[in-house]
């Protein structure tokens, strides 16, 4: 699976200022996103998955709940065609859908919607595109399941050169998803670092990859061999 970031350059970009102390130097924030919350994020992820990917979000969704900073549920969602084909955001929450999106490149898309400020996150989905992942190996398609719902916490990616050594985490790109599959520490030391903070005093890394922003809707991809 080929993974690459999309060059296209973010229309009205926020700016980015570092952390002055963040837990382990984390520095794969996406962007300045994130959910506004009081407390650890409490959110509904709407399952609009069919029973071969469900497996995969509940371990996805188990992983980052070990955060300190995340205590998130799955809840059934609609699973039509209908449903999945559109993957709608639902206002403050979730969706999580696989369909066979076809040849459009991408394996993953994770998406959110912004207040008007550009920071909040309101609503978000991840969709996983069966017509690339459903003959793709159980490591694979949990790797990618674990990314997409990591970005719609406001990861990033913590390396984008899939021919470098795997980092054991999912937000790693990568050409072998056999160790990838799963957080690691430094994702949870970034979540810490988005999330550890009073809204008003939020200030955020370096963004760790590029991204489309359509009015208030910000969209990531993981690209398809």
């Amino acid at each position: 699976m080929r993974i690459r970031p999309l060059a296209i350059a973010v229309a009205a970009a926020a700016a980015v200022v570092g952390f002055t102390a963040t837990p382990a130097q984390a520095d794969h924030a996406w962007g300045n996103y994130h959910w506004s919350r009081g407390g650890e994020a409490q959110l509904t992820i709407y399952s609009s998955v069919t029973s071969d990917w469900a497996g995969a979000l509940s371990t996805a969704n188990s992983d980052w709940n070990k955060s300190a900073y995340l205590q998130n549920a799955v809840v059934a969602g609609g699973t039509s065609t209908t449903t999945r084909k559109r993957c709608a955001m639902p206002a403050n929450a979730i969706r999580v859908c696989n369909y066979a999106y076809g040849n459009n490149g991408w394996a993953g898309l994770a998406s959110i919607d912004t207040d008007s400020g550009g920071t909040h996150i309101n609503q978000a989905s991840a969709k996983m595109n069966d017509t690339y992942e459903a003959g793709r190996g159980a490591a694979e398609r949990q790797g990618v399941m674990c990314q997409e719902v990591g970005h719609d916490f406001g990861l990033g990616h913590q390396d984008e050169n899939m021919d470098n050594a795997n980092l054991g985490t999912c937000m790693d790109y990568t050409r072998d998803w056999s160790t990838n599959q799963h957080p690691n520490q430094h994702d949870y030391d970034q979540l810490a670092a988005i999330y550890g903070h009073s809204d008003a005093g939020f200030k955020a890394s370096a963004p760790g990859t590029t991204s489309i922003r359509t009015g208030n809707t910000v969209t990531i991809i993981t690209w398809a061999s």
